[in-house]
């Protein structure tokens, strides 16, 4: 049965899970069998593979360098970092072919450490923002996946994508420089420097100049979208003597990339843990 609370031709509608199979009220994407499925904290976002569901190429050419929580995450990242060659300095990090691998090792290994754990936990415990910032962002990135640029009509379908590249970015970038980069420069982290040198790389990726200005012009909404012929670009203006930060779509959106994928390193390794450990207990009741 539907929900009779909701409208007939709601987005939202209830599944019910028995073990791995999930069972819809109704056929989503009639004539799709196949999804490429993002899971998050308290999110399981569902993006159709096959079907009757077809791409138009927008006037302005869109491509993606994939979707943020893909399967491949290594190559995903690498190839992220590929689009950022000209503009970050290489390091362990940037030139590795398993990038997020090496990421979620390090963090592990430092996990196993007590004094670490201690850290963490205090830190967690402390800081709650932490917690919060990345469920949020989970749930702000599976939202945009959401949206449909290629269906909007041709004539505007330039800038539906171009609203479609900014609801990813934007959140991404706020929730870095923030609870983000405080925790991962704060005393659980910088204390053990010595037996995680790749964390140095991951640091410098995030101080690299072109990254932090173009963060600080999209967090000031001082920049605007030019397009050149097929391709475009985001250009930021801020206050610096060098003039603005010109970034192509596709290393903008490398950036929001790395970006997402430390956020959900450091949610795999602490954050989640963490949550589980100090969720509430059976005496508690649920509030949803």
């Amino acid at each position: 049965m539907r929900d009779p609370t909701l409208p007939g031709d709601s987005p939202v509608f209830e599944a019910t899970k028995t073990a791995s199979t999930v069972e819809f009220q109704r056929d989503p994407h009639p004539g799709t069998t196949r999804y490429l499925v993002v899971e998050g904290p308290g999110l399981l976002v569902l993006f159709p593979k096959d079907g009757d569901i077809t791409r138009s190429a927008p006037v302005e050419r869109v491509e993606e360098l994939g979707v943020p929580g893909a399967p491949d995450r290594d190559a995903h990242i690498k190839r992220a970092f590929d689009a950022l060659a000209s503009r970050v300095r290489s390091s362990a990090w940037t030139t590795s072919d398993t990038p997020y691998t090496d990421l979620t090792d390090t963090l592990r290994t430092l996990s196993n450490d007590p004094a670490v754990a201690a850290d963490v936990a205090a830190y967690l415990a402390a800081n709650p923002a932490v917690e919060n910032a990345v469920e949020m962002l989970f749930t702000a990135i599976s939202m945009s996946a959401r949206a449909q640029w290629d269906a909007a009509p041709t004539a505007i379908r330039g800038v539906v994508a171009r609203g479609w590249f900014l609801g990813r970015w934007l959140p991404t970038f706020l929730v870095l420089d923030g609870p983000i980069l405080r925790f991962l420069n704060g005393p659980a982290f910088r204390r053990h420097d010595g037996s995680a040198p790749l964390l140095r790389s991951v640091r410098a990726f995030f101080d690299t100049r072109d990254f932090m200005l173009l963060r600080h012009c999209l967090a000031h909404w001082s920049f605007s979208w030019v397009v050149d012929n097929d391709d475009s670009a985001v250009v930021g203006f801020g206050k610096s003597a060098s003039g603005p930060v010109r970034a192509t779509r596709l290393e903008a959106d490398a950036f929001h990339i790395v970006t997402f994928a430390l956020v959900e390193a450091l949610d795999e390794v602490f954050i989640r843990p963490h949550r589980s450990k100090f969720s509430a207990g059976p005496s508690s009741s649920p509030t949803r």
